[in-house]
Parts: C-alpha cells; structure tokens; sequence
C-alpha cells in the first residue's frame, strides 16, 4: 500500500494534517519538511553506495517523470 500514490508534495497543511501537530506555525512545519527531504536525500545516496543497482532504478524513475 501506498501512502502518496498520486506522488503528491507534502505541503504545512498536509504536515499538520498527517502528524496530528495542528499548532504548527507555516514557518516551522516548512523547516520540518526541509529536514524530511534532506535525510531522505541523505539516505538514497547512502543507499546508491551500498547497492549500485538502486542508481539505475532512480534514473529511470526520474526519467518517467520528466516524460510525463
């Protein structure tokens, strides 16, 4: 199962929304979903070292992207 299917940006609203922290400020909730885009940047490098082949899957996904 997916949780993003339509692959959609997460945006404060979907944040709060998601995270039950209605409080959050736009400000903060934007700083959180910087950290959250690092650390899975962080971690898709990490993972290209470590299995050559996860490369080859993320260039034909971004290629399937920029075809759309």
């Amino acid at each position: 199962m997916q949780l993003n299917p339509e692959r959609e940006s997460l945006t404060p609203e979907k944040l709060r929304e998601l995270s039950g922290l209605q409080d959050l400020s736009d400000e903060r909730a934007q700083e959180i979903i910087f950290s959250i885009k690092a650390f899975c940047a962080i971690l898709l490098e990490v993972a290209k070292e470590k299995e050559p082949t996860i490369i080859s899957l993320t260039e034909n996904s971004n290629q399937l992207k920029q075809a759309a």
